[in-house]
């Protein structure tokens, strides 16, 4: 039997691939997840380490606002969400 995983964070609190975020908690879950300093910016190096979460429509270059990533995160969201 091997060992168990070590789980790094929360339950509840794993962030989504971009585009699978179901409301606007699972984006600002993904925007902390991203912003590694917590400074409400994404530069570009937080970029290039969270790409999978960051929505496709922006530019992946940087930086990013938090109001900007929320916009764009949001507009995937289905209605209703």
């Amino acid at each position: 039997m091997s060992p168990a995983l070590a789980q790094t964070v929360a339950p509840g609190n794993e962030s989504k691939p971009a585009g699978q975020e179901t409301n606007r908690a699972d984006c600002l879950k993904n925007f902390r997840a991203a912003d590694a300093n917590s400074d409400g910016t994404l530069s570009a190096a937080e970029i290039e380490n969270a790409k999978d979460v960051i929505p496709t429509q922006l530019a992946l270059t940087g930086p990013i606002s938090e109001s900007e990533f929320m916009t764009a995160c949001l507009a995937q969201v289905p209605k209703g969400g």
